[in-house]
């Protein structure tokens, strides 16, 4: 059982426009929030992981911890150094690095934070906003950080989507990306439980709206916030994921009225 306190949560839901590489309906500040230098190397993804962390307020805490859970992350950024050094003829640089590994989004969001402690980019299927939540919360309770940001979610890029169509899946592929900052406290206590499926299961998760079936876990993780956040002292509210023959699950239950935040803040569907 781990305990913590959920100091802030939001989501940012922006749509696909005219291309899957171009996104609409998105923040208004995030040019002024995340700058300019070396935007010419990041894709959406990566914006949206330093926007979100860096909203969340100044860290005063260089040990904090920021957990990436994802399905395609930073892919975009990648395909696109690819196709530059194809079309021009050449070898790829090593000027372009770190922009070029598939964990650059999580680096970005510790140094625009100044944090030193750890970052990593995970992906484990549709259990993915389970076991984010699991890292983040392991590296409180073992002390290594006072502070651990999540995020879940994709943007989806052109390369992205056809490797969905490649492989025949179904869902729902919103772009979207959800935020929590997890504290050492008691507010809330934690439970999780990794066991086999019971009988099959397609692999998406409910959102939480009829008829919604959502590849992408940032919504129903967006979901189990708002949830927890309206938990009473004594009540639950339980997370479950399920993706062939296993299943991952989180039950959170509110132990005290201390350290609770507020309504998810900027949501845009």
């Amino acid at each position: 059982m781990f305990t913590f306190s959920l100091k802030h949560a939001t989501l940012c839901a922006p749509e696909h426009g005219d291309q899957a590489d171009h996104l609409t309906g998105l923040p208004p500040d995030l040019p002024k929030v995340i700058g300019t230098a070396g935007d010419q190397f990041r894709d959406w993804f990566t914006r949206l992981c330093l926007y979100l962390v860096l909203k969340s307020g100044p860290s005063a805490h260089p040990d904090d911890t920021v957990v990436i859970g994802t399905e395609y992350g930073n892919s975009a950024a990648l395909a696109r150094l690819q196709h530059e050094a194809a079309e021009r003829g050449r070898m790829l640089s090593a000027q372009i690095f770190p922009n070029a590994t598939s964990g650059s989004a999580s680096a970005f969001a510790n140094i625009g934070i100044g944090a030193k402690g750890r970052n990593m980019t995970l992906n484990a299927g549709r259990l993915t906003p389970v076991m984010a939540l699991w890292q983040a919360l392991t590296a409180l309770a073992t002390g290594r950080s006072e502070h651990s940001h999540v995020l879940v979610g994709d943007t989806y890029s052109a390369e992205a989507l056809d490797d969905i169509r490649a492989h025949g899946s179904a869902g729902l592929c919103r772009p979207g990306l959800a935020h929590a900052l997890l504290t050492r406290g008691e507010a809330y206590t934690a439970r999780f439980d990794f066991a086999p499926a019971d009988g099959a299961h397609d692999g998406t998760a409910l959102t939480g709206r009829p008829g919604d079936r959502d590849r992408n876990g940032a919504f129903a993780f967006a979901d189990f916030l708002t949830a927890v956040q309206a938990l009473d002292t004594g009540a639950s509210t339980r997370l479950e994921f399920h993706d062939g023959a296993r299943r991952a699950a989180l039950t959170v239950t509110r132990a005290t009225d201390q350290a609770v935040a507020g309504p998810l803040p900027g949501r845009s569907q």
